[in-house]
């Protein structure tokens, strides 16, 4: 019963989504960076999420007399958002210190967001010669620096014989185990799932995404729609938030290539702390949280 329990509970999750298509699939995405839009919300809506993110304003204050935000008055106090016990390197952020609480305080409800976490990216087309062998790629790339992570994390893991499937696609899962921990075998109460779709050939990748691939041709895994979208989440059965997933993501986005980003929902990365959860959505950009925090308030 708990298996089955547990299972249910992850793919109500991972199906879950965006119910209509913000643009035609085949089309490239030909986005320009808007300057009102923090990092995050532009990443966001060139990889496809363009009807449910929103920025948050801060306290006047936080902006110069021409409105723009004054990064050097944020201060240096950490929050999770950071992952601090990542160990994570060659990563310098500029942590949101004396707004901190007001960001975290939220005031857009976490409804309006995307509630389900995601990934996008635009993958160099030279690392597939079709859509199917770039997804295969991907899909390889995410197993195994998953797997590896969480075994630095001192998890044990092996695979679901029988993953959750859609339209045709299986998705790639595994029971996660650690000693002495929450996550057990036999209670079957910790699941990593990871799901990649086949993605679509673009002309440009925005100029804005990581430099390396900006304005290049690519094959690109867009993050829009209502059940095939990318997804790689940890699921823990009985009430439980054991698991430092914002550790393990932020080690997760470094280890791999930097056109590749992740979206963290409001509320569903676990800090390992007494179960709790990150309130509010960010991007992962190589390791970089990137916050959904407006740059003007003009």
């Amino acid at each position: 019963m708990m298996f089955r329990n547990l299972l249910g509970a992850a793919m109500a999750l991972l199906v879950a989504g965006c119910a209509s298509f913000d643009f035609m699939p085949g089309k490239d995405i030909k986005s320009t960076y808007n300057h009102q839009w923090s990092k995050a919300k532009n990443l966001t809506y060139a990889g496809g999420m363009r009807s449910r993110v929103h920025d948050q304003q801060l306290p006047a204050g936080a902006y110069d007399n021409k409105g723009k935000l004054q990064d050097y008055k944020l201060g240096n106090i950490s929050h999770p958002a950071y992952g601090s016990s990542s160990g994570v390197t060659g990563v310098t952020v500029q942590p949101y210190g004396a707004f901190e609480h007001f960001y975290w305080g939220w005031t857009v409800p976490g409804a309006s967001h995307y509630q389900e976490n995601r990934f996008f990216g635009w993958m160099p087309m030279e690392m597939g010669k079709d859509e199917n062998l770039a997804r295969e790629t991907l899909e390889r790339m995410l197993s195994r620096a998953s797997l590896s992570i969480l075994n630095d994390m001192n998890y044990k893991y092996k695979p679901v014989k029988t993953p959750y499937e859609v339209q045709g696609q299986k998705f790639k899962q595994w029971y996660l185990e650690q000693t002495g921990g929450n996550c057990s075998f036999a209670r079957m109460n910790c699941v990593l799932s990871l799901f990649v779709p086949t993605p679509m050939a673009i002309s440009q990748a925005p100029f804005f995404s990581y430099y390396s691939m900006a304005g290049q041709p690519a094959w690109f895994f867009q993050a829009n729609t209502s059940e095939t979208f990318p997804r790689l989440a940890i699921t823990q059965g009985e009430g439980l938030k054991s698991i430092s997933e914002n550790v393990f993501y932020q080690k997760l986005s470094a280890r791999l290539p930097g056109w590749l980003y992740f979206y963290e929902a409001p509320n569903e990365v676990g800090t390992g702390d007494n179960n709790k959860t990150i309130a509010y959505p960010y991007i992962l950009e190589k390791g970089k949280p990137l916050l959904f925090i407006r740059p003007t308030n003009k």
